[in-house]
């Protein structure tokens, strides 16, 4: 079960497990205090109204989540996938496509799912699920201010639209 939750308090668990996760992937000098900036970032999401909280449940308990904002690194307007999580248990199951191409159909739009170069396997589902749920329209896009790809794509008529990045034919 999928279901958008407004308070924070339900999701610490599986968020602070999700930051020992995400710690592997960055150079990380004090654990604690990054730790800490990424609660503080979190409690944005109970606060702020262009940030969506949506948790995937199997038997009453939490097993991921998908965080969703208009923070943007690629795209002018739209929403970005701000933090992403499936309990490595519940891997390979299809949970985490279920809740991607669940929160995608909630927003139509620019879409934007930034990954760390880093997190082989986060690439491997992104551009799995991206091309999916595209049927291969979307653009696969670097920069040098983030160190890693962005799959940006345009729900909004079933087709990848102009981003002012290029055509909308798939680039690797």
């Amino acid at each position: 079960m999928i279901t958008q939750i407004e308070k924070i308090e339900e999701i610490l668990p599986i968020f602070k497990e999700y930051l020992g996760y995400m710690s592997q992937f960055y150079k990380i000098y004090d654990l604690p205090a990054w730790c800490e900036g990424a609660l503080k970032n979190l409690e944005q999401y109970s606060r702020a109204d262009d940030s969506f909280i949506y948790i995937l449940k199997k038997s009453d308990s939490i097993i991921g989540f998908a965080l969703i904002n208009k923070h943007l690194r690629f795209n002018h307007d739209g929403f970005a996938i701000a933090e992403f999580y499936i309990q490595k248990d519940h891997g390979r199951t299809g949970c985490g496509r279920l809740l991607a191409e669940y929160v995608f159909s909630r927003f139509p739009g620019n879409w934007e799912v930034a990954v760390t170069l880093k997190n082989r396997s986060a690439l491997s589902f992104w551009k799995q699920v991206v091309s999916v749920y595209t049927s291969d329209i979307f653009i696969k896009k670097k920069k040098a201010s983030f160190d890693g790809y962005a799959f940006l794509f345009n729900n909004r008529h079933g087709r990848t639209r102009d981003f002012t990045l290029g055509s909308a034919h798939n680039k690797d």
